[in-house]
């Protein structure tokens, strides 16, 4: 696929972060993770990590992830960040 530019955005801080509002016409939903790439040259390479665990088991019927997130005690899709997590790889 050859690159597209999809337009300028501007980066906003949002509580300790700063954020960039991504457009849904690219595909990324809630719940999707990213991984952020700082390139040599200071650019920022965004890339779209593995699609969300439930979608990791298609053939899983609604009953079952319903069981699975009773059996968690939560659905781990609606859990909302605190803000000051740090991501190390």
């Amino acid at each position: 696929m050859k690159d597209q530019i999809l337009g300028t955005y501007t980066v906003r801080k949002t509580g300790n972060a700063n954020s960039v509002t991504i457009p849904a016409s690219t595909g990324f939903k809630k719940g999707d993770n990213v991984v952020l790439i700082l390139k040599p040259n200071g650019n920022l390479e965004m890339k779209k990590e593995k699609t969300n665990f439930w979608d990791e088991v298609p053939k899983m019927s609604a009953q079952e992830k319903r069981l699975q997130i009773e059996d968690l005690g939560y659905d781990p899709l609606e859990q909302r960040t605190k803000g000051r997590e740090r991501i190390e790889g």
